[in-house]
């Protein structure tokens, strides 16, 4: 089954958005250097390079693709390279690009302790259909030839020196990844701020039953929309009062803000997110989840879902009263969206510039008064000086 959010691009977070300086580019010193195998797995066994357990949960690769992939290496065939960021401060280095080759490097190894995948057997090999079944272990006591090539193999790794602030490697992250599969900009955003919350919300993410039910699969979603669409909620609904019309940014400082705050906000997050799943578990019985947050036209309901009426319908619905109206309004409710979805200034809200402040108080507030005329209190909001005011 697909994930219901996986054709709405258009609503998505943009890192093509980040604004970063010619000068502060230049300055960003990026060097060389080869390194073998066997030294980038000590590196990140050393718990120099950051791929924790919780960065390593969301894997994309398959068991073949992993073992392909190996198999390259041992036949010496050329592989792309790797970029890293180093750390100024703690000197320990940031993966900006090559998330899946080093995570299959460190299992294949056995050093991810805490990934399903650690010490894989290789499968699926055409040209080495010798070592299917075999594992590094097996490589190193019983192909002594074939050990000693991966652990020299060199791999070429970039790393960025000097780098002044967080944009300079969302630019990077976006350059590197732009001819391929678009990738959210989450992932970066994990590895950036560390913290507590920042592994709770990955963890949490994985457990929800809103979550899954928007983003169905047996594993994660790995491009982790996942945990971005609950940042998003959380960014709403806690900071919508500072939000300045770029959703990066925003979503940077929800996570760095609750990282600081951790453990001290923990229970109001969790009361937060239980609201989350109440609110979405009723707007789904309300719409049916095939008309969930999708836009309506005379001619009926798209079929794209849309990340801008997401926020019109969670913001309006943070409260345990009004969440238990919607069962009992199921017909007000849609009548409400299908009135608004008349309104010129709402429509274009959702359709063209999303992410100004403009746009999201229009989307928020136009649908909130068509509920409030219905029986619903939805949160008040004024905008004064392009902010959002909570009233």
């Amino acid at each position: 089954m697909s994930a219901f959010f996986e054709d709405d691009e258009i609503n998505s977070e943009d890192i093509n958005e980040s604004k970063t300086e010619e000068t502060d580019l230049r300055n960003a010193v990026l060097y060389n250097t080869d390194w073998t195998v066997e030294t980038i797995v000590n590196q990140i066994k050393k718990n120099r390079i950051d791929l924790s357990p919780a960065f390593q949960r969301r894997d994309a690769w398959t068991l073949r693709h992993k073992s392909l992939f190996i198999e390259s290496i041992l036949l010496n065939f050329p592989i792309p390279s790797i970029t890293l960021a180093e750390d100024s401060d703690t000197k320990r280095l940031i993966l900006v690009d090559g998330k899946q080759r080093l995570t299959t490097l460190s299992q294949f190894m056995g050093s991810s302790l805490g990934s399903k995948n650690n010490n894989f057997k290789l499968t699926g090999l055409s040209q080495l259909s010798h070592l299917n079944g075999k594992n590094y272990t097996d490589l190193a006591s019983d192909f002594v030839v074939e050990s000693i090539t991966f652990d020299n193999f060199s791999i070429r790794t970039n790393i960025i020196r000097g780098w002044k602030n967080n944009e300079i490697l969302y630019s990077i992250f976006h350059r590197l990844n732009s001819g391929s599969v678009k990738l959210s900009p989450q992932e970066l955003r994990q590895s950036l701020f560390p913290g507590d919350f920042a592994t709770f919300i990955l963890v949490y993410s994985e457990e929800s039953s809103a979550l899954k039910d928007i983003f169905p699969g047996i594993e994660p979603d790995f491009r982790m929309r996942d945990v971005e669409l609950i940042t998003r909620y959380l960014s709403l609904v806690l900071f919508i009062e500072d939000y300045s019309g770029d959703l990066k940014k925003s979503l940077d400082a929800t996570v760095e803000n609750l990282n600081t705050t951790w453990p001290a906000s923990e229970a109001d997050i969790r009361l937060k997110l239980q609201i989350f799943e109440n609110a979405y578990q009723a707007l789904k019985a309300a719409f049916e989840k095939k008309h969930l947050f999708k836009k309506w036209t005379n001619s009926g309901w798209e079929k794209r879902t849309n990340r801008a009426i997401f926020d019109a319908m969670m913001f309006n619905f943070q409260d345990k009263s009004e969440i238990s109206k919607i069962i009992g309004k199921k017909e007000d409710i849609q009548e409400a969206f299908k009135e608004v979805s008349q309104n010129k200034k709402f429509v274009e809200s959702i359709e063209r510039t999303t992410k100004t402040t403009n746009s999201l108080y229009n989307r928020i507030s136009i649908f909130g008064d068509a509920l409030r005329k219905r029986g619903f209190s939805p949160p008040k909001l004024e905008l004064l000086e392009n902010k959002i005011k909570v009233l």
